[in-house]
């Protein structure tokens, strides 16, 4: 009897064991299989995660690079304005300081020396002129080079006084192109910062 016993108790035991693998397993299984899909899921979420991050990481660098790059551009345009301001300023001084010469020396033998000191000027600094005053003064000095023979031939009082008004006419241009144009918001909004 034990030794059928035995081998019944046996199928006994592999039948409770295999009903209870069989109830236990599908339920342990399917949640393993949860878990391992649920750690999967997160994985691949952590990667989009950190692929997002990198093209954002690396998006951003791109845009401080621009705008680095953006304002030196700026910085370096305004630094050719203010220079090239500078320089308008100071052709526009020794145009007038030119042109006072003028003034003194029109009805005097010393006129033509100076009508070829302003000429060699012009042809050097009339660029850094307004357009005004470039004209006025290149005329100023052509009218200055014949306003003495003008005068002492007494010719034509309206010639003199016309030729006159053209010397005088190149001061109130020079003055005029001297004016700076007041800052605009760009300018002021940089030399702010």
């Amino acid at each position: 009897m034990v030794e059928v016993a035995l081998p019944l108790l046996a199928i006994v035991a592999v039948g409770v064991g295999l009903l209870i693998w069989r109830s236990f397993l599908p339920s342990y299984t399917s949640e393993k299989g949860k878990n391992l899909a649920t750690s999967e899921d997160i994985a691949a979420i952590t990667r989009k995660v950190e692929e997002v991050k990198t093209v954002y990481t690396e998006r951003l660098k791109e845009l401080e690079h621009q705008n680095s790059l953006v304002l030196e551009q700026l910085r370096a345009q305004q630094q050719l304005r203010l220079a090239a301001a500078e320089r308008r300023l100071n052709a526009h001084q020794e145009a007038f300081s030119l042109w006072r010469k003028i003034l003194a020396a029109a009805h005097s033998e010393s006129i033509h020396p100076l009508v070829i000191e302003c000429q060699g000027w012009w042809d050097k600094n009339c660029l850094f002129l307004s357009a005004e005053a470039r004209d006025s003064f290149n005329r100023a000095y052509f009218a200055a080079a014949s306003h003495r023979q003008l005068t002492l031939n007494r010719t034509d009082a309206a010639l003199v006084k016309e030729n006159w008004a053209i010397i005088i006419k190149a001061g109130e241009d020079i003055v005029a192109g001297a004016e700076l144009p007041s800052l605009g918001t760009r300018e002021t909004q940089w030399a702010a910062s």
